[in-house]
């Protein structure tokens, strides 16, 4: 039989650790001699009988750098053409020049802007 152990941690039971693992909670009983035994403790290590190896979950991949800052921008609700601007890192005169508008003509939350040359 292949064991695992486990530290209790604060507020569980047996009978959640017997359901997480699958396990009669007799069978935790008596493997861990706790007959009698009326709370686990915080820290306490229990023998958990398992039928294969406990794989462990993967650890996370790390995050995709951030892509590069494509040509274009969407410009969100509430958004003045000044912010977009400073978000795409841009004068707004610069910004109303690549999209061939006119300085102060009104923008559309959604609207696609072109942000690089």
């Amino acid at each position: 039989m292949i064991s695992v152990y486990y530290r209790v941690k604060a507020g569980e039971s047996l009978s959640q650790i017997a359901r997480r693992y699958g396990v009669e909670e007799e069978v935790l009983v008596r493997l861990n001699r706790l007959e009698g035994v009326r709370f686990l403790e915080e820290g306490q290590q229990l023998r958990i009988p398992v039928k294969e190896p406990v794989r462990h979950r993967p650890p996370k991949p790390a995050p995709a750098p951030s892509p590069e800052p494509g040509p274009w921008l969407v410009l969100l609700p509430g958004e003045t053409a000044g912010e977009a601007a400073r978000r795409a890192g841009i004068s707004e005169g610069f910004l109303f020049w690549l999209n061939g508008m006119a300085p102060g003509q009104k923008l559309y939350p959604g609207q696609r802007l072109r942000i690089r040359p």
